[in-house]
């Protein structure tokens, strides 16, 4: 199916209050290069990822004590967990739902019943499009060769 170019295994953090939910999930991530831990709501799903730094969450909507919204809130107002991707996987279908979970920092949004080959694929693009993302250069790495690029030269004259 999707295997890995390198030896990875790439960890994943499913937050859901179903078990059957997060069983077909993890029976699904199982057979590919993934480890899988498990949390029941956002609040246990913020914590873990806080702990644990997964690779990617899944993470459902509609949830007891702490929904999938607000716990993405918190992960990417946290500059710990800001860059993990969100893949929002939920029963909903409102179209209103599915644009706020992108709006507020979710990579991608599957409706639940889920086609298994599709997640799998969704999961393996967004893992990795990740660490593209977390070889951008720093404010710092970019400010200075700028700088240097525009110094006079010796002679009095930009080097640009």
């Amino acid at each position: 199916m999707y295997l890995t170019t390198d030896a990875t295994v790439h960890n994943i953090l499913i937050v859901d209050d179903s078990a059957f939910e997060q069983r077909m999930l993890a029976d699904l991530l199982s057979e590919l290069p993934y480890r899988v831990c498990v949390a029941f709501n956002g609040a246990e799903g913020y914590r873990l990822a806080l702990a644990r730094h997964p690779d990617l969450i899944l993470l459902d909507v509609r949830m007891p004590d702490m929904d999938g919204y607000a716990c993405c809130r918190l992960l990417k107002a946290n500059p710990a967990t800001q860059d993990i991707p969100i893949i929002f996987v939920s029963g909903t279908e409102s179209v209103e739902d599915r644009i706020l979970g992108l709006s507020i920092g979710g990579v991608d949004f599957v409706s639940k019943p889920f086609l298994p080959a599709e997640l799998a694929a969704r999961i393996h693009v967004h893992l990795n499009l990740a660490p593209r993302s977390h070889r951008a250069p720093t404010q710092d790495q970019t400010e200075e060769p700028a700088r240097q690029a525009y110094m006079p030269s010796q002679d009095g004259r930009q080097s640009a």
